[in-house]
C-alpha cells in the first residue's frame, strides 16, 4: 500500500471518529503517531518509508498585508536549513495569502519545532502561520 494511502485512510477514519469539528492538528498529530506506530511494528524504517513528500512541508500564510512578511517566514526557513521550493503570494484588498512549499530534508530542527517557530513568528507579524508536512497535507485534504 503506497504511504500516501495509507496516510489517507488513517485521517479518514480519525475524522469519522472525532467528527467534523475536530482539531485539525490534533487530527495532524494522530495521524503522525499511527503511522509511525504502523510503520515500527512492520519493521520497517520510519524514514525509508515515507515518500519524499514528507521532507518538504506546506506553509499558509494569512493577515492584513504589511512590509516584512515575507521576509519574515523566509528568514525563519533560512536559519532553520530549509529551501524554498515554491512560493506564492498575493494581496487582495489589503488581505495578504501565501503558500510555500519548502524543503524541509535537512531542517537543523524538528518539523514540531519549525512549526512552532513560523507560529510564533506569525504573532510577532500579526498574521497567521500555519504548516504541515506535505504528505500529511495532502493526505488531510483528500478527506
Amino acid at each position: 500500500m503506497a504511504n500516501e494511502d495509507l496516510i489517507y485512510r488513517i485521517t479518514r477514519a480519525v475524522y469519522e471518529r472525532l467528527g467534523p469539528s475536530a482539531d485539525e492538528q490534533m487530527v495532524e498529530q494522530l495521524v503522525t503517531d499511527i503511522y509511525r506506530e504502523v510503520n515500527q511494528s512492520n519493521s520497517v524504517s520510519t524514514n525509508a518509508s515515507i515518500s519524499g513528500s514528507s521532507g518538504r512541508m506546506i506553509i499558509s500564510v494569512f493577515g492584513m498585508d504589511h512590509p516584512g512578511i515575507v521576509a519574515g517566514v523566509s528568514q525563519i526557513l533560512a536559519e532553520a536549513g530549509c529551501s524554498i521550493i515554491d512560493i506564492n503570494q498575493t494581496v487582495v484588498q489589503g488581505k495578504f495569502a501565501m503558500v510555500i512549499i519548502a524543503d524541509t530534508s535537512r531542517a537543523r530542527e524538528s518539523t514540531a519545532e519549525l512549526k512552532e517557530r513560523l507560529r510564533s513568528e506569525g504573532e510577532d507579524l500579526g498574521v497567521r502561520i500555519y504548516a504541515q508536512r506535505e504528505d500529511l497535507f495532502n493526505a488531510m485534504h483528500r478527506v
